[in-house]
């Protein structure tokens, strides 16, 4: 996967374009998707304000490519839970995050998404 987020006003809003690159699979040999794009818009909340790391969470919305058999819908919610840690006193830092799309039992099946990033912003 490639991520490319966009924060604004001080990481209270993210936007983000992720290209899942390979074809994914639920089983050795089961095909689940091919390549596509994910699309997210979210609000995002810090809720730790401890040097040197910060908490936040988010919520918001995801758009898909593709409909497979991992998601049963193009739009879906988008939820975040991530750390962030300053590296440098120039606003370089680094995040770990855990993103999760889903269509919260909208249209079954719901077998959502999850996945980790590590991101390096300046």
């Amino acid at each position: 996967m490639v991520p490319l987020t966009l924060e604004l006003d001080e990481s209270r809003w993210e936007l983000g374009a992720f290209r899942m690159t390979n074809a994914q699979r639920y089983r050795e040999n089961d095909h689940a998707t091919n390549p596509y794009w994910g699309f997210t818009a979210m609000r995002r909340w810090q809720v730790l304000h401890r040097s040197p790391g910060r908490l936040y969470v988010g919520f918001g919305a995801n758009y898909r490519s593709e409909i497979d058999y991992l998601e049963t819908t193009r739009w879906n919610f988008a939820y975040l839970v991530a750390v962030r840690f300053d590296l440098d006193s120039h606003g370089r830092l680094l995040e770990l995050g855990i993103h999760h799309w889903s269509n919260f039992w909208i249209k079954q099946p719901n077998r959502g998404q999850d996945f980790l990033t590590l991101s390096f912003g300046f």
